[in-house]
């Protein structure tokens, strides 16, 4: 890989391993009815939050945005997976818990995500586990400061107009 082409070449590989981790999981994970990416996020909710949680929450842990977390709810929802349990304290919050039937199938779905886990991760140690996690994170933080950066750019860019609007309101 020469060093001017090297960024090009890394974002291509990470493109080619999200695409392919996206098949894996299909493969994998994927039920009758239920994608392998749907399987896999009642897995997560199964293994860190068994007796429930909020969208909010799970935003912050999984990184994916509440709007496309709230679909993926309602997907699981309409499936019977998932249900909402009122909070007594404020009953606009509501609760993501695992069903009955996600409970009785939970555990061939626990199973199938050990397999294609120690399959995909298998050819790596512990130390390059944690080395890789921390350039994902490293490179998480960078896309989240540029997405930052435009949406910032994208509203003095939205307030210069409206000033100019304004002054030929005026004028």
């Amino acid at each position: 890989m020469t060093e001017e082409h090297q960024a090009e070449e890394l974002i291509f590989l990470m493109k080619k391993l999200s695409i392919d981790l996206e098949t894996q999981l299909e493969k994998s994970m994927r039920e009758k009815n239920i994608s392998g990416v749907q399987v896999y996020f009642m897995v997560y909710i199964l293994r860190h939050h068994p007796k429930g949680t909020y969208i909010t929450e799970l935003c912050h842990e999984v990184g994916v945005s509440k709007a496309t977390l709230s679909v993926l709810v309602k997907k699981l929802r309409e499936k019977g997976y998932l249900c909402f349990q009122e909070t007594p304290e404020d009953v606009r919050k509501k609760k993501v818990v695992p069903t009955e039937k996600l409970i009785l199938e939970g555990n061939e779905f626990l199973k199938r995500a050990d397999r294609m886990e120690a399959a995909i991760c298998g050819g790596l140690d512990c130390r390059e586990k944690k080395q890789l996690w921390n350039l994902e994170q490293k490179i998480l933080t960078q896309l989240n400061q540029m997405d930052n950066e435009r949406l910032r750019k994208g509203r003095n860019e939205e307030d210069r107009t409206e000033r100019m609007a304004d002054k030929e309101v005026t004028v």
